[in-house]
């Protein structure tokens, strides 16, 4: 195993060689900003083109989406025409409807429905109300309709009218056109929505205009004005950049003399473009792509860049400025080595010092004058300050060394009294509450102390052959002094039981004593009862004390009556008695505070209705496991929060 010295050693080589190297990148920041900013600058050249081709992309989208919409060129306006009327016809039957539908009148209905019939249908138009999410069914839907619902859109999409009223979100007065062809009939339809349920459509058939064209005229008419569209972009770079409109079998439409498609394109990038509308991301590594989906005609656009080219640039740049960097770090590098290597040396000897330290005897006044010895002479710089100050805190170490074992003596003499006034405390209170005398009565008792020693008390005596006396109580005061008072307390009460006092002369004789032999002004809230076994009878003095309870059978009634003060706090008072019956098969429940005022962590108390709702839903009757389940409620209230003050709980069940 390695001596802890040559480990610090070699650790401070290590570290100085970190800190050298550090130096040198501070020294030269050339090279800290070519080494760091390499990474940072190639993602921001990246993301600035990425953010271009994207921008440019939605500006491409929103032209070809929104005005390339049937109005593609000046050759086409004969469709341009009937879309116009489309709208204008379609404005008309919504208003009808609407109209007819808010009066709820069906008179107005057929009217409407004639209106539609006669002037939406007629030898070239077809019209129909078709609910949004079951198309086949609406309002003046035949079979002819529904044949028409199964047009497809453009030349080679596979999506049908009846998808686009399912699933196309169209907005509320707002007019879609869209190219249908349904076998050998090619129609232009407009959409448009009637409201939150139905769809009005109307497709106008355009068969004789599309007969005047080749089979092509739509797409050629398309791409002539996209190629001026394309090129009036201001992309980032022509070279690197490609902008390429094919269809879904691939056929190109539009693209570079020199650009084909490329491999990496692969067929689930243009199904999420389809039913997404868009795509976007890398298609290999160095190529970037924008992929958005037109519907009106089934086509595909693809917007890509090759970063390549930006990238290599860089990384040229770079690698001459890491290259000179890289020979002026190593030239610093050994001039500070050979600087720093005398503050290493003394910085050794420190360690070895620090090592012998662990293990030397810091109370031998002898080993602390070696300790001083080890160190390095003393120097004005910071090696020389650490050195000082290691010989001052050896010299303190061993006056605290020596008050620390002069405490740590204190400490256990205490501790042992302490254990020792534990022990006599547990023997004044009763050893056992199971005794036949007590017979038919059955007792429990629990006693938890905040401190080592506490002030609460509780004792159950033999009064007569019938009687048995019950105590409880609580000193005002903790640990040493209250044990103290409580012990007195104790014996008092037992020796006045001993002389059949009544409970009055018990709680007089009680503080007539207390009050006389009292310096310090303590005092003890006090229960005191004597029970009749046979007659259930109990009379008793609560003097200051927390309100016991009388509990059987989902009831908890509370023994009232207060007698007086604490006892020690008034001399010469008289104390009043009272009495009550405790039913058969009954318990009595006696506490002191430290179980009303126990506190959570938000210093809430747990009070005395919670005690009397925990007594009339318990479905014990034993009185120790009333007890333990008293005192598991209490634990689970406090949580983390401390316990405050000395908790006893004395249950009598008759």
């Amino acid at each position: 195993m390695r001596k802890p010295a040559k480990i610090i050693e070699r650790r401070f080589r290590f570290k100085t060689k970190v800190m050298l190297l550090s130096l040198c990148l501070l020294i030269i920041p050339l090279f800290l900003f070519s080494y760091y900013s390499y990474d940072a600058l190639k993602d921001h050249i990246i993301q600035e083109q990425k953010e271009v081709i994207s921008s440019e992309s939605r500006v491409l989208k929103e032209f070809v989406s929104e005005n390339f919409q049937w109005e593609l060129s000046e050759s086409i306006i004969p469709l341009y025409s009937i879309r116009k009327t489309n709208e204008e016809q379609l404005f008309l039957i919504k208003k009808g409807i609407t109209q007819a539908m808010s009066f709820n009148d069906d008179n107005l209905m057929e009217i409407a429905e004639d209106y539609i019939l006669e002037a939406g249908n007629t030898e070239k138009t077809s019209t129909f109300i078709c609910n949004i999410s079951r198309p086949y069914h609406g309002m003046f839907v035949s079979e002819k309709t529904r044949n028409l619902l199964e047009s497809r859109i453009g030349s080679g999409s596979g999506t049908t009218l009846a998808d686009i009223i399912k699933n196309a979100n169209l907005e509320l007065n707002k007019y879609y056109h869209y190219y249908f062809i349904n076998g050998y009939r090619h129609y232009l339809g407009t959409l448009t929505k009637l409201n939150d349920y139905y769809v009005i459509c109307l497709l106008h058939n355009i068969s004789e205009i599309k007969q005047n064209n080749d089979d092509n005229y739509i797409e050629k008419a398309f791409a002539l004005d996209l190629v001026s569209t394309i090129s009036s972009i201001n992309r980032i770079d022509p070279d690197s950049t490609n902008i390429h409109v094919f269809t879904e079998d691939r056929k190109s439409i539009i693209r570079k003399q020199t650009y084909t498609l490329p491999d990496t394109l692969d067929e689930k990038y243009l199904d999420i473009a389809k039913n997404n509308d868009v795509w976007e991301g890398y298609l290999d590594e160095m190529n970037y792509a924008c992929i958005f989906y037109f519907k009106q005609t089934g086509w595909f656009f693809i917007y890509s860049i090759n970063l390549a080219d930006s990238v290599s640039a860089l990384k040229d740049s770079m690698e001459i400025i890491w290259i000179i960097s890289i020979l002026l770090a190593g030239t610093c590098f050994f001039m500070c080595s050979s600087i720093l290597r005398k503050p290493l040396k003394s910085l050794t000897m420190i360690a070895k010092t620090a090592e012998y330290i662990e293990h030397a005897d810091l109370t031998d006044k002898e080993e602390i004058g070696k300790i001083t010895k080890m160190l390095p002479e003393k120097s004005n710089d910071e090696i020389g300050m650490l050195s000082e100050t290691l010989k001052e805190m050896s010299s303190s170490v061993f006056n605290k060394a020596i008050e620390l074992l002069s405490a740590n003596a204190q400490k256990r003499q205490l501790e042992g009294e302490l254990n020792a006034a534990k022990e006599i405390q547990k023997g004044i209170l009763p050893e056992s509450l199971k005794l036949p005398e007590f017979s038919p009565l059955k007792l429990s008792a629990l006693q938890v102390p905040a401190k080592e020693v506490g002030g609460d008390l509780y004792d159950a005596i033999v009064f007569d052959e019938d009687r048995v006396t019950l105590v409880i109580g609580d000193v005002s005061d903790k640990g040493v002094p209250a044990a103290l008072f409580m012990a007195m307390t104790v014996i008092l009460i037992r020796e006045c039981v001993s002389l059949k006092m009544t409970v009055e002369q018990i709680a007089l004789e009680l503080n007539r004593n207390l009050c006389q032999h009292n310096p310090n002004m303590m005092f003890v809230t006090l229960f005191v009862g004597i029970l009749n076994k046979r007659t259930g009878e109990l009379f008793y003095v609560n003097c200051g004390h927390c309100v016991p309870y009388i509990f059987s059978d989902g009831k908890a009634n509370p023994i009232e009556g207060l007698s007086g003060p604490a006892i020690g706090v008034a001399p010469d008072f008289d104390y009043k008695s009272f009495s009550t019956i405790v039913p058969p098969n009954s318990n009595l429940f006696f506490f002191t505070d430290g179980v009303s005022e126990a506190q959570n962590s938000q210093q809430e108390l747990y009070g005395e209705k919670r005690i009397e709702s925990f007594l009339k839903n318990t479905k014990d009757r034993e009185p120790d496991r009333i007890c333990s389940n008293m005192m598991g409620e209490l634990i689970l209230y406090r949580n983390k929060a401390a316990q405050s003050d000395d908790i006893t709980i004395l249950c009598v069940r008759n």
